[in-house]
Parts: C-alpha cells; sequence; structure tokens
C-alpha cells in the first residue's frame, strides 16, 4: 500500500504569498513542513488511487466458482477476463478443414460446471439485425429444433455427474436436452448500428448486465446446484466491429463468433454480422449466410454448454470444464467445438435441415453430428408369449457404424410391454468389446418395443420393436465376401435360415439355391442339413423355436472365364408349417471382375510432433488388394516434406537408399498380402511448419490400377515454443499490480526458456513466475508493477542574486531561542520580548528581499492512465514466442 503525501497546509500557502523571490525558498519550506507536522490527521486529503478500490487482477480461487450462488440480479462484469475461446476467422470457402478430429484429440474434465438444460435466450443488439436472422422461422425456429434434437443428444456424455476434475471437484450435474427461452430486441447504449462502430468485450457484458437488470431481457434461470441454465446468444447489425481484447471480428487472423462469461457468470455467445459485404460472409462459412449462422452458432452453444464458465477460467481447473489440455509435446485443441472447426454439415432436427459445425466425442474418438447408436438386435431364442430369446446390444459409432470397443457406460432397459421380464442395469467392462447379448422375455402378445439406453448420458439410447406370436415366419439371407474374379475356383455362398416368428416350425424346411449363368456350383453341405448337389437342395426336419436360425450351408462355386461383370444367386425358403411367405426369397448380386494385380501405398504413425524433435518415426506399407500375385522389380519412393530431414530408412526385404528415399524388392506379394513395412526415421527442424507432409509412392510389380499407389501422411507440428494468454486483459488502479497468467509450453528442444516484456507503460515494470523453464508446461505469471500517481509543485523562483541561507540560520535560532528562555524562569523572561522582536524584524528583513517571482508548473509522476498492449515474450536457444495482453491502468 502506498502512504499519500501529506496535503500543504493554509499557513505554508501564506508564506507563498509573502515570500516572493528565491531567497525565501528554505523558509518556506521549513515552515510548511512544520505546519504540515501540527495538522490534525482528520484534515488530510483521501488520495484519489484509494487502497480499496476493487480493480486489481486478482484471480478468483476456484473453489469460490462452484460454491457461489448465482443471484437473479446481475451485478457488473468487473473481473479479470480468462480464456475466451472463438470461432476463428477462415473458415469460409477457402479455408482448410480437417476431415475428422486431430489425432490424439481428448477432453478431459477440469471440475467446472456445465449447463444442464440449456435455455437460449437470443438477444438482437437494436433493430438493425440482419433479417436473415430476425425473421419468424429463423434463429428462433432453429434453437427450438436444436436444442431438442440428436445433434445436441450427442452433448450428454459430458455431463459430470460422479466425474472428477483435478482435486477430486465436479459440478455434478446431468446433461440434458435444452429449450427456446425467446428472442429480444435491446436498445443498446453504444453501436445499435448500423452506422460503423467499435465495441470491446466489456462494453458488451456491461450492456447485457444492464439489460438483465432492467427486467428488459428474462433473468438467468438455474438448476438444482444453483449453475445457471442460461445461455444468451447475442446477434449484432451490420457495421458493428468488435474487439474481444485480443482479436477482432470478421478480419484475418480475427474470430468469426466467441462464447464466455460475465463477472456474475452469466453465458454468452457474441455473434457478428455475416451478411455481405462483411469479412465474415467470406471467411466464417462456404454456404449460404444463414447456414454460416446456424453451423458458427451450433459451434458457441455447444462449447458453452460443456464449459460454462471458461471466461472467468485462470488455470487448468475449476471453473474450467471440458477442455484439451495436451502437456509437452502435444498442443493444446481447446474446447469441444474448437477440436472440429470448420467440419460443418447438415442434420435434421424438428422437421427442419440445418447446417451445423460437428463436435468432438471423446466416446466415439471423432468430430461427430449425433450420439453413438445403440443397437438392438435380436440374435436369437423365440419371440412368443412367456418365451425368453436373446438381444445383441452393440454400441456403434454414428460415422461409420464401427463397434465402439471402449464404451464403458451403464445401460438401462425399459419396455411397451409391463409384464416384461428385463435385464438389470449393466455396466460394460473391456472384454465386451462394445457388444453384448441379454436375455428378455415378453409376455404380452403383439408388437412390443424393448428401449435401452445410458444412465449417465440420456442422449444415448437405443429401440427395438418385436412381434410376440405363436406362429412360425422362416425367413432366408444370403451372402459372399467380396468381388468374384474370371476363372476363379472355389468362391463360395452363404445361406441362413431362420425363425422370426413367435412359435415353433413343424414338418420339413427346405432351402434351394438357383445359380446363375457364368457359376457352376461344386459342392453344397450345412450341419444338420440334407443336401443334393444336383439339384442345390437342402431339406430338414427337425423343429427351430421363433426367434432362432439353423446353421449355415455353404455353396462352393466356380466362375466361367467369361462370366458376365455381374450376377445374382437366389435361394428361397419353404415349410415347417409357416404362413408368411413374403420373406422367403434372398437375392445376392455379384460382382466379376477381371484378375488384376494391385499395389496400394499406406503411410502411418504418430501425426503429433514438435519442431527440434530427433528419432521420429513413420511406418510405410505396400499391400496387394488385387487378385493376382505381383511379379517383378517393385520400388517404393518416400517424400518428406518441409523441416523434415531423414536419418534412416530400413524394411526386412528391402533394399533401401538414404540418399534418394528408395527401397526395392522383386520377390513377389500375393493377393490380400503386404511386404514388410518400411520404416523411415526423421528429425524435425526448429524451423519446420506448421504441417508437414510425409508421402509414399509405389511402382512396378505388375501393378494394373494407378489410383492407389500413392499415399500421404500429413504431421502436425508444434512450435517449440508455444504460448497461451490465460489472462488476456487486466484492469488495474495506478499503483496496483496486475497479473497475466499464461500457459507456456518448452519442448525438450527449446533449451532454458527465459521471460522477457515490452510496451510497458511510464514507471511500470514487470517480473515473472517461475523465472524460466525447461522442457516442460506450466503457467507464468506475469506481474506488472505500476506507480502510483502524485503531483510535484513547482516552487517559488525569484532572482538568482540572493542567498537565504543566513536569514533562514538565524530565524532558526531566533524560534528556538526564544523557546528556550521562557522556560528558563522569570529572570530571563525579560528577554523574550526582544528576541520576538528581532525575530519579527528578520522576517519583515526576509519578506522585503528580491522582487518578482514567477512558480515552476505542477509535474505528474506515477503510471499514467490509459490502455496499453503489453507483449509477453518467452525465448529459449532453440525458438521465441510472444503474446500480447490488454493492460488498462485508472
Amino acid at each position: 500500500m502506498v502512504k499519500p503525501l501529506r496535503p500543504i497546509p493554509v499557513s505554508s500557502l501564506f508564506f507563498a504569498m509573502l515570500f516572493r523571490s528565491r531567497c525565501q525558498i528554505a523558509v518556506y519550506l521549513l515552515i510548511g513542513v512544520l505546519s504540515g507536522w501540527l495538522t490534525p490527521a482528520g484534515a488530510q486529503t483521501r488520495p484519489v488511487d484509494s487502497p480499496q478500490s476493487d480493480g486489481s487482477a486478482a484471480v478468483q480461487s476456484p473453489s469460490d466458482e462452484l460454491s457461489r450462488t448465482q443471484a437473479a440480479s446481475i451485478g457488473t462484469p468487473d473481473q479479470p477476463r480468462g480464456i475466451i475461446h472463438i470461432v476463428p476467422f477462415g473458415r469460409g470457402r477457402t479455408g482448410l478443414k480437417n476431415a475428422a478430429a486431430p489425432a490424439g484429440a481428448h477432453l478431459t474434465y477440469f471440475g467446472g460446471p456445465i449447463i444442464s438444460n440449456v435455455q437460449v435466450v437470443v438477444v438482437f443488439w437494436g433493430p438493425n439485425v440482419n433479417p436473415a436472422v430476425t425473421a419468424n422461422g429463423t434463429i428462433d425456429q432453429f434453437y427450438t429444433d436444436i436444442t431438442s434434437s440428436q445433434f445436441f443428444d450427442l452433448l450428454s456424455e459430458y455431463g459430470t455427474v460422479g466425474v472428477s476434475g483435478p482435486g477430486a471437484a465436479s459440478s455434478n450435474q446431468a446433461l440434458g436436452r435444452g429449450t427456446f427461452g425467446g428472442k429480444f430486441t435491446i436498445t443498446p447504449t453504444l453501436c445499435p448500428g448500423p452506422t460503423a462502430c467499435t465495441l470491446t468485450d466489456t462494453q458488451i457484458q456491461t450492456e447485457l448486465t444492464r439489460q438483465i437488470n432492467t427486467a428488459v431481457l428474462p433473468v438467468p434461470t438455474h438448476d438444482a446446484q444453483g449453475i445457471i441454465n442460461t445461455y444468451y446468444a447475442i446477434y449484432f447489425p451490420p457495421g458493428i466491429s468488435i474487439n474481444d481484447g485480443t482479436a477482432t471480428s470478421c478480419v484475418s487472423g480475427g474470430f468469426c463468433a466467441y462464447h464466455s462469461n460475465t463477472g456474475s457468470l452469466v453465458p454468452y455467445g457474441v455473434h457478428p454480422d455475416f451478411q455481405p459485404p462483411s469479412g465474415c460472409s467470406l471467411g466464417c462459412g462456404p454456404g449460404t449466410t444463414f447456414q454460416n449462422i446456424t453451423a458458427v452458432s451450433s459451434h458457441e452453444m455447444s462449447e458453452a454448454t460443456t464449459d460454462a464458465q471458461v471466461g472467468s477460467a485462470s488455470v487448468f481447473g475449476p471453473p474450467l470444464a471440458w477442455y484439451d489440455h495436451v502437456p509437452p509435446p502435444g498442443t493444446d485443441l481447446g474446447e469441444i467445438g474448437d477440436i472440429c472447426g470448420g467440419q460443418d454439415t447438415f442434420v435434421t432436427a424438428g422437421g427442419n435441415s440445418y447446417s451445423v459445425q460437428k463436435e468432438f466425442s471423446n466416446l466415439q474418438n471423432d468430430c461427430v453430428s449425433a450420439p453413438p447408436v445403440f443397437n438392438l438386435s435380436n440374435s436369437g431364442g423365440g419371440i412368443g408369449p412367456s418365451l425368453p430369446f436373446h438381444v445383441t446390444l452393440t454400441i456403434q459409432g454414428s460415422v461409420n457404424a464401427s463397434t465402439l470397443s471402449a464404451y464403458a457406460g451403464t445401460v438401462h432397459f425399459t419396455s411397451s410391454d409391463l409384464q416384461a421380464v428385463l435385464p438389470a442395469d449393466y455396466t460394460f467392462v473391456s472384454s465386451d468389446g462394445g457388444s453384448r447379448l441379454f436375455s428378455i422375455t415378453l409376455n404380452t402378445p403383439g408388437n412390443q418395443t424393448i428401449n435401452v439406453a445410458d444412465t449417465h448420458s440420456a442422449g444415448f439410447h437405443g429401440s427395438l420393436t418385436l412381434n410376440v406370436n405363436t406362429a412360425p415366419d422362416l425367413t432366408i439371407t444370403k451372402t459372399h465376401n467380396g468381388n468374384f474374379t474370371l476363372g476363379q475356383t472355389g468362391a463360395t455362398y452363404t445361406i441362413a435360415a431362420s425363425n422370426i416368428g413367435g412359435g415353433a416350425t413343424s414338418g420339413t424346411v427346405t432351402v434351394i439355391d438357383t445359380l446363375p449363368s457364368g457359376l457352376s456350383a461344386t459342392a453344397i453341405s450345412g450341419l444338420g442339413w440334407n443336401c443334393a448337389l444336383a439339384t442345390l437342395t437342402c431339406t430338414r426336419s427337425d423343429a427351430l423355436l421363433g426367434g432362432s436360425s439353423y446353421p449355415a450351408i455353404i455353396v462352393a462355386v466356380n466362375v466361367a472365364g467369361n462370366a458376365p461383370p455381374s450376377v445374382v444367386n437366389t435361394a428361397t425358403i419353404s415349410g415347417g408349417g409357416e404362413t408368411n411367405t413374403a420373406n422367403d426369397v434372398a437375392n445376392d448380386l455379384t460382382s466379376i471382375t477381371t484378375p488384376i494385380t494391385d499395389l496400394q501405398a499406406n503411410v502411418g504413425g504418430n501425426a503429433a510432433v514438435n519442431q527440434g524433435d530427433t528419432g521420429r518415426t513413420v511406418v510405410e506399407q505396400v499391400l496387394n488388394v488385387g487378385s493376382v500375385a505381383s511379379t517383378g522389380l517393385v520400388t517404393a519412393t518416400t517424400t518428406l516434406g518441409q523441416g523434415l530431414t531423414a536419418t534412416s530408412i530400413a524394411g526386412s526385404g528391402w533394399t533401401c537408399t538414404l540418399a534418394t528415399l528408395t527401397c526395392t524388392r522383386s520377390d513377389s506379394v500375393t493377393s490380400g498380402s503386404s511386404y514388410p513395412q518400411i520404416n523411415v526415421t526423421f528429425n524435425v527442424s526448429l524451423s519446420a511448419p506448421a504441417t508437414a507432409p510425409i508421402s509414399l509412392s509405389v511402382s512396378g510389380g505388375g501393378d494394373a490400377n494407378a489410383g492407389n499407389n500413392s499415399a500421404t501422411f500429413t504431421l502436425t507440428v508444434s512450435q517449440v515454443v508455444s504460448i497461451i494468454a490465460t489472462t488476456p486483459s487486466a484492469a488495474v488502479n495506478a499503483g496496483q499490480p496486475a497479473n497475466f497468467i499464461f500457459n507456456v509450453s518448452a519442448g525438450s528442444a527449446a533449451g532454458p526458456v527465459t521471460f522477457s516484456c515490452s510496451g510497458l507503460p511510464t514507471a511500470a515494470s514487470c517480473s515473472f513466475s517461475p523465472a524460466s523453464l525447461t522442457a516442460t508446461t506450466a503457467n507464468v505469471t506475469m506481474t506488472v508493477t505500476t506507480s502510483a500517481r502524485g503531483t510535484a509543485f513547482g516552487l517559488l523562483r525569484g532572482p538568482s542574486d540572493r542567498n537565504p541561507l543566513l536569514f533562514t540560520v538565524f530565524l532558526l535560532l531566533t524560534v528556538f531561542a526564544t523557546f528556550f528562555l521562557s522556560l528558563r524562569g522569570i529572570r530571563v523572561r525579560r528577554f523574550v520580548p526582544a528576541l520576538s522582536l528581532a525575530g519579527m524584524l528578520i522576517i519583515i528583513t526576509l519578506a522585503g528581499c528580491g522582487g518578482g517571482s514567477s512558480t515552476l508548473p505542477p509535474v505528474a509522476t506515477g503510471t499514467p492512465a490509459g490502455a496499453f498492449t503489453v507483449t509477453f515474450t518467452a525465448t529459449g536457444p532453440g525458438g521465441t514466442a510472444s503474446k500480447p495482453v490488454s493492460l488498462t491502468v485508472r
């Protein structure tokens, strides 16, 4: 705390008027100081920079964030800004977009709150917002539909019930579907549009707070834990430029939108105008204006829902919720939408089609637009009253229906049959591999539905409808593997006969296979079947329970050298006492190709590297996906991208040359097989670009298809030194310190990294804790120390030919002598009047010395008020990185 200077007393001002020449300066100062000592403490003036000011950049305690009650009356947004996550400008028509999530992406829960059941309130910043957003049936219908859609269901895996963050903290919230809370046009105090104007994030927070407190906007709702459920999606008119403290809207290096929260923890999203000629019309999506708006809006809504208080986060802990933070040598990928930036797709919600951005799913390990599929299938047993049967539950990805073998959730079954006997809740284990058989008994005839849902993620569910009856119903399927080739021998078909009815079969069941021209049968058989090759007929008479299948029938065939390009094989089933014959025929379309050798190139490995890495490796493979073995010399050539230098290349059986990165061999690789892999070891330069491709091309060997002879693997190269500003701005009173927190990643090649700052205002300095880093990731605090402002008053000045020293000495002697003699008794008191008169004569003499005078102007000291851009720089022998932050001094 800075102690304020004492003010100049009135008595000193009197002497300032009395003594008008430079020779009296010492007297003036002496009397001023003496008078100040005698001034009562209560008469002192309070300093402008009061030590009670609340403008410091101190970080809120993480434990306070979750326990804090979020009141309906919203206070002013006077808090340090944390992480603000943006939709970066450049996701438009020409922006690069990944087809899938970056390698290694994963969201970690850091203990902060989410939004349980989001209520989206749409806010129009004045009357000039684009009609593509304000018209009925546009953005209002989008939020109405999307918050109760499968797209929104995918977010439910990020509920926090039973999930712990650092220090075992958890907000303990389930995440379910949301609602639309209405649209409102406000009258802002600043920038109503369309006149060009600039807004800051602080001004937006202030306006949002004012509109809520004056009841123009509805107050936030809360969930059972007291966490705010309402998200305010703010849309701006044309002509408004927005600065979030680090970047500007709709310009290169800026943003298309962002979300954050106010100091009172109210979540909000900022959406600039997207209509032409705004820069956002070209840099924020490849679709129409409204399609780009909904895609970006879905990004911000999803991030706000899964990371509600990111704007208050200053460390990787509460109130941060779901975030991808990777220690060295990795790179932070951000929130659920950041990982999938620019991956737009179309979804159907409420009967309408909308453009949305895919979001990242930990469970599906990809960017998706729907939750995983809970696939229920009838796997055996009967579907008759009181007859147990089996269903298989397989958890599949929404993108390609692949089984999610890592699924470890708990499932709960229900049924429309209130008399059903259902499995108990079950938690999947690793040995299930994402699929498990369950026994069920239905007791009520007719169509009955079985439902299954994840107990943690309500949006993950599936169903199966079955007919409960007492009649058999035979059906047949026919399949084969891959394409057949001209002249092929021993190709096979598989025929499966099943009873999907509720009762068992009775009597003989007959299966007949009818081969097309170009195919000739060489064998037909099946366990328990009586088969005749001449007629391709199989029969059996044992009863088949409802929901069960007979063992498969295998038909072996040869393919003629002149067979057509495609053929259809047909199989039929009959008998068994069934009455429904509509599903008794199966057709299998089969493609017949010319036999060829088809060499295919593949490259793979760890896609994440750092500048300065050494000894990194990729694996290359050459496969034969054709039907004929290779012949002759096969050549595999590797090409490394900029910044990569190969140190070795080798593979079993290959002859490799490092200088040309070429490997050759002449032995044959058979159909469906691959050569031993080639390992390429390389170093990454300190100047390598952000992405670096590694390509493999293969030739020779009699290959007849050049379309798959090349493959490229793209590396993501992280800077050897990288910085994330978790506190991008701070506002303090002069004399108080401002703390900025940076997450600094220093790779092993960076060497010892030290820190510096530039752009400081006058009378300010910076310090760092810790002072340096080596090969690690850590939070670094930069403390900017400012100086309190004061005023140095100008002294009175006069002619320079005076020397007041002698007179000042006489004056002091007179004062002290008078005081001393007054205490010595009656005998000496008679000298007091004479001494006093002598002192007065000296004062009068001094008052008369010198002529006219002038006064030096007051000079301000300390750190001046204003907004300053301070640049934090991390420097090591292997690389340098900088990050600007905003400092406001009041």
